[in-house]
């Protein structure tokens, strides 16, 4: 059987192409299949230990048989054979068990029977502890077994789809990384806006987007505050970035009772930039941030506790000691005696390599920058 260059080249660009693009996949097996006569192709990720399969792409065969392959049979005759084979090396599945021997298992009743497929050219592309990927080019059983020609294309093929499956694992974690930088981001108890050249909102996390819905800080048609007397200042600051200065401070009152927030101005630089415009935020130019000093009374316990291994009551000692309060106004409000509150307190020097309470309250300042999930405190 002859292949053209055309017809090879064609299949080459549509597997590097699924690299970066995912649903390009079912287009790339479906290229497969044609070039060896097959009915079609699936490539998927899974465990057979935890019996579920993390991804699967498609190409021509049944959704309803591939239903009932991920409920009821990923453990069978083809899987089982190619749990410890190793990556890279086709494997005819007339190897695994004779067809013969298969017809007479539920999987082909199931799974097989109803597209008609008989026989499978299998690779495993990657394998990593229980997990495997994997590509599957199935035959009917009226084409038979794949010929000699046909099977030295799938090996020839093979490199290339596992190097296509671990780049595209690569790009996948890459920007899934920078997905969960903006996770974190959006998790922060300050609000963080970016903006661009024009001093345009690119940017809001969900504390920032608070404080617009509060009308303290306004973010469209531009970045500004509620207060006419203090936008002046925010705009100064502003320009000053984007011509490259290194930013300033100011503070700001909120517009609900009047507690002072401090409004923090940066040009963005260097390798922030690239990771912003790697992100899919281009042209960033300019990073604010608005500090309410009264989020940090809003952090979780269980934050606290989880951080440094605090007991329930070393966590709410921990936080009220962080407001500066004397031993004596903590132990009112936190309904204790001033020896119970002393003794906590030693515990929490203890597990946090503190001394004093103001080294204490730089910890929980900087926990409480980060707020996991939307808990409010507990107290």
């Amino acid at each position: 059987m002859n292949f053209s260059g055309d017809q090879i080249e064609k299949v080459l660009d549509l597997i590097y192409d699924a690299a970066a693009e995912n649903d390009v996949w079912p287009r790339a097996l479906t290229a497969v299949a044609d070039l060896t006569r097959s009915e079609g192709g699936i490539l998927f990720g899974q465990s057979l230990s935890a019996e579920r399969v993390y991804f699967d792409f498609n190409a021509r065969l049944s959704e309803e048989c591939n239903r009932a392959y991920q409920e009821r049979h990923m453990q069978n005759p083809w899987s089982r054979h190619m749990e410890n084979k190793p990556i890279g090396r086709l494997v005819i599945s007339d190897e695994a068990i004779p067809l013969a021997e298969l017809r007479s298992t539920t999987f082909y009743d199931e799974v097989l029977r109803p597209q008609e497929v008989g026989h499978n050219g299998m690779i495993a592309l990657a394998a990593r502890e229980d997990f495997r990927a994997a590509f599957n080019i199935c035959r009917s059983v009226r084409r038979g077994p794949f010929d000699a020609d046909e099977q030295r294309v799938l090996q020839w093929l093979s490199p290339h789809l596992c190097r296509s499956v671990t780049l595209g694992f690569r790009i996948d974690g890459y920007l899934a990384m920078q997905q969960a930088a903006f996770d974190v981001l959006d998790r922060l108890a300050d609000g963080v806006i970016v903006l661009d050249r024009k001093a345009r909102v690119l940017f809001a996390n969900s504390t920032a987007r608070r404080m617009a819905e509060e009308g303290t800080l306004r973010l469209q048609p531009s970045i500004g505050t509620y207060s006419p007397a203090h936008s002046p200042r925010l705009n100064e600051l502003i320009r000053a970035a984007l011509q490259g200065a290194a930013g300033g401070t100011m503070s700001l009152p909120h517009d609900l009772d009047g507690r002072l927030l401090t409004i923090l101005v940066s040009s963005i630089r260097g390798k922030d930039l690239g990771r912003l415009s790697d992100a899919g935020v281009k042209d960033a130019a300019v990073l604010l941030f608005a500090i309410d000093p009264a989020n940090r009374r809003s952090i979780p316990l269980r934050q606290i506790m989880d951080a440094y291994g605090l007991t329930h009551a070393e966590a709410r000692v921990a936080l009220a000691a962080s407001s500066g309060n004397t031993i004596i106004e903590n132990a009112q409000s936190l309904g204790l005696s001033p020896n119970t509150v002393k003794t906590h307190l030693r515990g929490v020097f203890a597990k946090t390599a503190t001394g004093r309470q103001a080294e204490l309250a730089s910890l929980i300042t900087a926990i409480g920058g980060v707020r996991i999930g939307d808990t409010d405190s507990e107290h």
